[in-house]
């Protein structure tokens, strides 16, 4: 019984000091461990500066946000696969397996995330063609907002109710597109019923309530027409443009209400002209 106890405990501890790595390997080892902090520490050290460097430049010729974001994670992203090449360079990869790796990889992630990509590809090219810019006021499908943002996966719209919608870039870049701001001027055309004024001051009166919104343009000037007289009520459209600026047409149309008081108001037409 002892001698087979002893006999046990003898293989055990040679099979356990034949696995142990000899020095060679365990310097190997180390220095290998060393060689890739150390390249992945240059790799992130690099990739940071050189972002930050590449805004910078950019930044000082005025160029869109969104533009400066883009370029500098670029500049991050291809940095970053540069150092992850040196680091398979000195593990002594092989090329052809890799590449081929990739290539299957690379088909597998376009197949599952195939809409993402769509969106991606998409807003990179809102970001460079820029057929509105942020802060234009632009409406398609159902929608219409203020642009907010132009992201890689969507466009950031405010609509005139405060509400965020965020819309995929595909639909903006496959969609038609009402950009409302591009002319730098909007028509507006109102609808009021029930309008209780004699009709002889009606003009006088609309224009006093415009008077104090100085983006209202005074060519072409604002109209005012007659559409249908009621006992006692009239029935009117007022037109008028609008420039860019701090007025919207809610204040307008709470300046309108308190002339009008009595007045129902419905907006028939809001676009650019």
């Amino acid at each position: 019984m002892v001698e087979a106890t002893n006999g046990f405990w003898n293989s055990f501890g040679k099979a356990l000091s034949d696995g142990l790595p000899n020095a060679d390997d365990l310097a190997q080892f180390v220095i290998r461990g060393v060689q890739v902090i150390v390249v992945l520490t240059i790799t992130l050290f690099l990739a940071q500066r050189i972002k930050g460097w590449v805004t910078r430049l950019l930044g000082r010729s005025r160029i869109d946000p969104n533009i400066l974001a883009l370029a500098g994670n670029g500049v991050f992203l291809l940095i970053l696969l540069v150092g992850i090449f040196c680091l398979l360079g000195l593990f002594g990869a092989n090329w052809t397996a890799i590449l081929a790796s990739l290539s299957v990889v690379t088909v597998a992630i376009g197949l599952a995330v195939q809409d993402v990509l769509k969106n991606l590809v998409s807003g990179v090219y809102l970001l460079l063609e820029r057929p509105f810019k942020i802060g234009d006021q632009i409406a398609l499908r159902t929608v219409a907002g203020k642009v907010e943002g132009i992201d890689i996966r969507t466009t950031v719209l405010r609509t005139e109710d405060g509400v965020q919608v965020l819309v995929p870039n595909t639909i903006v870049f496959s969609e038609i597109v009402t950009n409302q701001s591009a002319y730098g001027t909007r028509r507006v055309a109102l609808q009021l019923t029930g309008v209780k004024a004699d009709y002889q001051e009606l003009h006088h009166l609309v224009l006093e309530a415009l008077e104090p919104f100085e983006e209202v343009a005074h060519t072409p000037a604002p109209k005012v027409l007659i559409q249908k007289v009621d006992a006692g009520s009239l029935t009117i459209a007022v037109e008028f443009w609008t420039r860019n600026g701090s007025a919207t047409v809610p204040d307008i149309l709470s300046r309108l209400q308190a002339v009008f008081p009595a007045a129902q108001m419905t907006i028939t037409t809001s676009g650019s002209t």
